[in-house]
């Protein structure tokens, strides 16, 4: 793909819309600077990107705005609900179009037999096949930014800003670290299960049933920087102040 065509692209995204942040309460807001050599986490409409230590400041930004340009566009397009698979299809597409490659992919149902599950322990379930020897570090680390979350009322309506109440959730939780090339690497993972046993929605979500149905959407993909340092002025353009009014750092981490 042509770099002309990739810049018409992101020209041709929606901005987000205009909003005045939530007060989050925060230690870590994302202008404070990041001591690329310890762990960090940051939290987003329906989403938590955990950033393994050794991961640049700009990866992490990288990331981040990536991640909510093109979710935005894709919930624009489908319910991240009813049409989860064409809003995923849609959602990795426009990410390839910015420059992320992809290593591996999965879309499945799966039940899980245990009761006593949350989200955090959900999605280390989903990705321990992606994160290999990452996984008992990344159930840590998972665990300490939805509780940082859960015990935040600011960054608790940064993540329900486009959430609705009801039977269905959808939830993103990505862990990020950086290659031996300097590249970061992500596995985006996007679920959507029945939360109806929780009234406060899937942050507050523990299942009391012995098994539980989730529909799973997983890739691991990094970003290739030679691309995206040809596309990254115009993402961050085509963002303005929403990568500050929609996104918040989780305490606890730095």
């Amino acid at each position: 793909m042509h770099i002309e065509e990739r810049l018409e692209f992101v020209d041709s995204l929606p901005a987000l819309p205009a909003t005045i942040k939530p007060r989050a309460f925060s230690a870590n807001s994302v202008g404070t600077p990041i001591n690329p050599n310890k762990e960090s986490a940051t939290v987003g409409p329906e989403m938590m990107n955990i950033y393994m230590a050794g991961v640049s400041e700009q990866n992490r930004e990288d990331v981040d705005n990536c991640k909510l340009l093109v979710q935005n566009a894709a919930s624009q397009l489908y319910d991240p609900i009813k049409e989860l698979h064409q809003w995923y299809t849609y959602y990795v597409n426009s990410l390839a179009k910015l420059g992320w490659v992809t290593q591996a992919f999965q879309l499945k149902n799966q039940t899980i037999r245990n009761s006593g599950l949350t989200m955090d322990v959900l999605a280390v379930h989903v990705l321990q096949g992606l994160v290999g020897a990452n996984a008992p570090k990344l159930a840590q680390l998972a665990a300490l930014a939805v509780e940082g979350v859960k015990n935040n009322q600011g960054l608790i309506n940064i993540y329900n800003r486009k959430a609705e109440l009801g039977s269905d959730a959808k939830f993103d939780m990505s862990p990020v670290w950086q290659t031996a090339q300097g590249s970061p690497m992500m596995i985006l993972n996007c679920n959507t299960l029945n939360v109806r046993e929780s009234t406060r929605g899937i942050l507050f979500w523990k299942s009391t049933t012995q098994s539980t149905t989730i529909r799973t959407a997983a890739q691991a993909s990094y970003l290739n920087l030679a691309v995206y340092d040809r596309v990254r002025y115009s993402v961050l353009d085509k963002l303005g102040q929403a990568a500050d009014d929609y996104l918040e750092g989780i305490p606890g981490f730095q």
